[in-house]
């Protein structure tokens, strides 16, 4: 798509890495993930969901590097889903390859959708 400036874009369902959250056996407090901060920015392609999508391939910073990683991880490591508009060149990059231009997957982008996914995260709430 073209905005009104002639930039290139597109809309893609972007969210943020969880807090404070259980992690083991031993229900040990961790914030964020392994590779990525809580509060990270994310950009969601659900490609390989399974049933109900529990995982999802995004595209992030990731803690000792500055440089965007693509990476699967599950859909309740990520909140605040939410449609975006992306100009990055990076991100449009990630998009085509896993062709999320032709999604089936699209219905994410409904209000609905996004309601579902945002119901999911497993963040300890205080």
């Amino acid at each position: 798509m073209i905005d009104s400036e002639g930039k290139e874009y597109r809309e893609c369902v972007v969210g943020n890495i969880i807090g404070d959250h259980y992690f083991g056996e031993n229900k040990e407090i961790r914030n964020g993930i392994k590779t990525l901060r809580a509060g990270a920015k994310v950009y969601c392609v659900f490609k390989y969901g399974g049933m109900g999508h529990e995982r999802i391939v995004v595209m992030g910073l990731p803690r000792k590097s500055h440089r965007m990683i693509e990476i699967v991880i599950r859909t309740a490591y990520v909140k605040n889903f939410r449609v975006q508009k992306v100009y990055d060149p990076k991100i449009l990059e990630f998009l085509k390859k896993h062709d999320a231009y032709n999604d089936p997957y699209s219905h994410f982008i409904s209000q609905q959708g996004l309601d579902s996914l945002n119901a999911q995260h497993i963040e300890i709430k205080e």
